[in-house]
């Protein structure tokens, strides 16, 4: 009787550490939490271990939405762990200098509402005009191109070296 009780405890610990490995997360990140005027960062809203429905992101009324809404997902199992991560990303650019919070966002996961916490930005002034390098590109573009392989340059065409001259003596 004693082992089958010991048994069952353990088996269900067991169980919880599986449940506990597998646990649905939703955050939120930002590339920089403090960013000159005239400049952009990326936000981004991570889920893992849940396929949600119904993604909802904040309403971005302090800043401009450069680029986005991008979308990514990975699934791997490694030792036999199973991981699953989706995101949702956005590039903005704050209007004014400041303060700021970027609000929760929402997905719904089997009948529950997940929410992210807010994230705070200092916006700081840009007094030497300094602007960031985008060469009038999307932030997605320019991520890309970082990818891209460098294009070398030729070389020069090998020509075949001069044939040697020979002495000729004329009788």
């Amino acid at each position: 009787m004693r082992k089958a009780i010991i048994l069952a405890l353990l088996f269900g610990s067991a169980s919880t550490v599986v449940v506990a490995q597998n646990e649905v997360r939703f955050s939120a990140s930002v590339s920089t939490d403090s960013v000159l005027l005239g400049h952009y960062f990326e936000v981004k809203f991570t889920l893992e271990n849940g396929q949600g429905e119904g993604f909802e992101p904040p309403v971005f009324t302090d800043f401009a939405v450069v680029g986005g809404p991008n979308t990514a997902s990975s699934y791997s199992i490694t030792n036999g762990k199973m991981k699953q991560e989706w995101s949702y990303s956005y590039f903005l650019e704050p209007k004014e200098v400041g303060v700021y919070y970027i609000g929760p966002a929402s997905v719904k996961i089997a009948e529950k509402i997940y929410e992210t916490q807010p994230v705070e930005i200092l916006v700081v002034p840009n007094p030497d005009g300094i602007k960031q390098e985008n060469n009038g590109k999307s932030p997605w573009q320019q991520t890309w191109e970082l990818f891209d392989t460098p294009k070398l340059e030729e070389s020069p065409k090998k020509t075949s070296e001069p044939k040697k001259k020979r002495k000729v003596y004329r009788l």
